[in-house]
């Protein structure tokens, strides 16, 4: 059994600076990508005769772009970004898992809120992403964007934010914050922390704090001090998400697991799974040759998210999946292990 995947080409290549390309793709059998803002696509890279995945958010919105994109930064050192920059062409095809990610909006009730973004760098590429969804779909909510880079040559998609900002001159309020600023710069200096975080995040709530929404995305540690003075304000969990470019070790099987034969339902065929005490549900299932989706192997990306419909599974790393989603059932499958003999796991 093989993955899920499509064939895309590329489009399109836009210069965004000396080190950022943005790629914008077709599908190879002429349909249209479906997709929400704020996810990622997979890509299967061959390098030097090894398969590697790479995830990367789409800057793109459905409703909004009339073909999916992501944008690519080059990376100091790093062999993967220095490849989509220097050597990927208009016409190249790639093999791409369907798109997944948790990092999106609920769909409006109808009543006004407000949707927060915060990012720095190349982290707005989600960000982005949303904004347009948010403006385009969600005519009640307000949007305010948080966007930290070094200065204004060094800010994505500045004039695409500007443009954006003319259009929904009402709805859309942009605060740039630049650490290392022009002279002529008139704007906010310096960095964000959690004192100036807190006078923005109250300045920015029109309505009422517990409809508002947050999303994230940078650096780590921007990313970790944002969701502590979050909480400080006294916004829940499921107000929050953020998301990770940087996935760190995987992790190890907790010290009490054990082995258990688990049913699995994908592509709705259903098989009985042994999972050894020492390996995760997606580790298992690729042993036994059935290709669940997946990236990052460390809990931060959710490409191979499932339901668990009965059961108990432990997961030794959760860093997408939000309380509302546990509740429903969600888990990881690549830090998931069963912890009854009665689970069963549903792919969808």
């Amino acid at each position: 059994m093989v993955d899920s995947t499509i064939l895309l080409r590329v489009r399109q290549i836009i210069v965004e600076s000396y080190d950022i390309k943005t790629f914008v793709f077709e599908q190879l059998d002429g349909g249209k990508l479906k997709y929400e803002a704020g996810q990622f696509l997979t890509f299967l890279i061959n390098m030097h005769g090894h398969e590697i995945r790479r995830s990367y958010s789409m800057s793109s919105a459905p409703e909004t772009d009339e073909f999916p994109s992501i944008t690519v930064k080059r990376i100091s050192n790093g062999e993967i970004s220095r490849f989509w920059i220097d050597f990927v062409h208009e016409g190249d095809i790639f093999t791409v898992l369907m798109p997944s990610g948790r990092f999106i909006l609920e769909q409006s009730d109808g009543l006004p809120r407000d949707i927060i973004l915060i990012g720095a760098g190349s982290g707005i590429t989600p960000l982005f992403s949303i904004l347009k969804h948010t403006l385009s779909t969600d005519t009640t909510s307000q949007v305010t964007l948080l966007y930290a880079n070094r200065n204004e040559k060094s800010t994505l998609f500045l004039e695409k934010i500007e443009a954006w900002k003319t259009r929904y001159p009402e709805r859309l309020h942009v605060i740039h914050i630049h650490s290392n600023p022009s002279d002529h710069w008139n704007g906010v200096r310096g960095r964000i922390n959690n004192t100036r975080l807190e006078q923005m995040i109250r300045a920015a709530m029109f309505y009422q704090p517990e409809r508002a929404r947050f999303f994230i995305c940078g650096p780590f540690e921007l990313m970790r001090s944002v969701e502590i003075t979050l909480h400080y304000l006294g916004f829940g969990k499921d107000q929050i998400r953020r998301e990770n470019f940087i996935v760190g070790n995987p992790p190890a099987a907790p010290k009490e697991s054990k082995a258990y034969e688990i049913r699995l339902i994908f592509k709705n065929q259903e098989f009985k799974l042994l999972i050894p005490a020492d390996k995760t549900i997606l580790q298992a299932a690729l042993d036994s040759g059935i290709h669940l989706p997946y990236s990052c192997k460390g809990g931060v990306c959710a490409s191979c998210a499932g339901v668990c419909k009965s059961g108990s599974v432990h997961m030794t790393v959760n860093d997408v999946l939000t309380d509302n989603d546990l509740k429903q059932g969600w888990i990881l499958t690549c830090t998931g292990y069963p912890q009854t003999s009665d689970v069963l796991v549903e792919i969808k």
